[in-house]
């Protein structure tokens, strides 16, 4: 019985500890996507290259996401609680009802440092090809790699 127990322990420790989320290094970070659209109705040149997908994201208190890239740009909205953001050198607190974007390009982390869970929407444009659960989360690309923003 102290066997099942210890067991539990350590996995609920681990289970609130850091984590790596596609190669990115993440810690109280919930996501469930509420929609997606790959019929992009008269952008037809777009269709079958390109979805939009809604996803909404819980970042537990103390929670973050390191240095990271996306798939494709998007807008951010934030529903409730205040989200740290970093990005070129510059931190901006968004708070409920702040909306910001991301071109995916530019390295840039998040993180809640307050008391109440952040609560956002991500609103991306992604690659028609990417599998079906699936998340957006891409690593730093190495130095000379990953987009032609040389100056990101």
């Amino acid at each position: 019985m102290f066997r099942k127990a210890a067991g539990l322990a350590l996995l609920c420790l681990f289970a609130a500890g850091p984590a790596r989320a596609d190669g990115v290094d993440v810690k109280g970070f919930h996501a469930k996507v509420k929609a997606d659209l790959a019929d992009l109705g008269h952008l037809a040149e777009l269709n079958g290259k390109y979805r939009i997908r809604v996803t909404e994201v819980t970042m537990d208190p103390g929670g973050y996401m390191h240095a990271h890239h996306h798939l494709g740009p998007g807008l951010r909205c934030i529903q409730s609680g205040d989200l740290t953001y970093e990005i070129g050198g510059k931190t901006t607190v968004y708070k409920a009802g702040d909306c910001f974007t991301e071109t995916g390009a530019m390295s840039h982390e998040s993180s809640n440092p307050g008391a109440t869970p952040v609560v956002l929407l991500n609103f991306e444009v992604l690659p028609a090809s990417l599998p079906e659960g699936k998340g957006s989360l891409m690593p730093v690309p190495k130095e000379g790699e990953g987009h032609a923003h040389p100056d990101h």
